[in-house]
């Protein structure tokens, strides 16, 4: 699920949506902001998990500063959860929540493209180009006591780059405990990330751009729970996203 700037009552209206259709117990989410002036400062992963109940959330963030603006890359495997202090700086990365109690978290950083690229990005009513520079991606892992250990991340829009970066972490996830859930927004269209990694698309549709689908970028990938294990649903359009939240339903 991905966060564009938006205040903490949006989200408030956004989730109870969510919930209607499916009441989860891990949420994972891209592209979310931390004490930014755009999104009137909200914790956005904290906000989320108290709406839902959740005891445990963790952000991991990909640039400190405003993505567009200022801003620089995060040095090192920086988590921030419920458990720690965190500084009054503004940030933009990814997180996770669950009702489910974590044992760990886990992070890798996965670089970012030298290069930008001139990026058609739709809207309600037209299209157009902008030349987007990339930015610095991770993934986030929640190990959770329950045998799952549930990933999440936002990968380059740069051919290339956002399949290194898969590469990347599928090598790496053998290396954490559990049966693995790989979720998060890939760009790469229809199924290319199933192929590359070879772990089952177990949420295959289009999810963007929410008003209209027809691509699909966001994905639930799983080598260890095979497609008739579980539910899957592409929800509705909340008006919070460009792209549509997908969910699993484990048998």
């Amino acid at each position: 699920m991905a966060i564009p700037p938006n205040s903490g009552a949006t989200l408030q209206s956004a989730i109870s949506q969510i919930l209607q259709e499916v009441n989860s117990d891990v949420i994972t989410l891209q592209e979310v902001d931390l004490n930014q002036n755009r999104s009137s400062g909200v914790n956005q992963v904290s906000h989320i998990a108290k709406l839902i109940g959740a005891n445990y959330w963790a952000f991991a963030p990909s640039l400190i500063g405003t993505p567009g603006e200022k801003w620089s890359a995060v040095e090192g495997e920086l988590i921030y959860t419920q458990d720690l202090v965190i500084p009054n700086q503004a940030m933009y990365g990814i997180g996770i929540v669950s009702k489910v109690k974590v044992k760990s978290w886990h992070r890798i950083n996965l670089g970012r493209s030298a290069i930008g690229m001139p990026l058609l990005v739709p809207g309600e009513k037209r299209a157009q180009f902008i030349y987007v520079s990339d930015e610095p991606r991770s993934a986030l892992v929640a190990e959770l006591e329950n045998g799952l250990s549930i990933s999440t991340t936002h990968l380059s829009f740069v051919p290339g780059k956002n399949v290194s970066q898969l590469r990347k972490i599928i090598k790496w996830l053998p290396s954490i405990a559990g049966k693995h859930i790989l979720t998060g927004d890939f760009n790469l269209p229809w199924g290319v990330a199933a192929k590359i990694s070879r772990w089952r698309d177990l949420a295959p549709g289009a999810t963007y751009p929410s008003w209209k689908p027809n691509i699909e970028f966001d994905y639930i990938l799983s080598k260890d729970i095979d497609t008739d294990q579980v539910k899957s649903l592409i929800h509705k359009h909340n008006g919070l996203s460009d792209h549509r939240a997908l969910s699993i339903t484990l048998n």
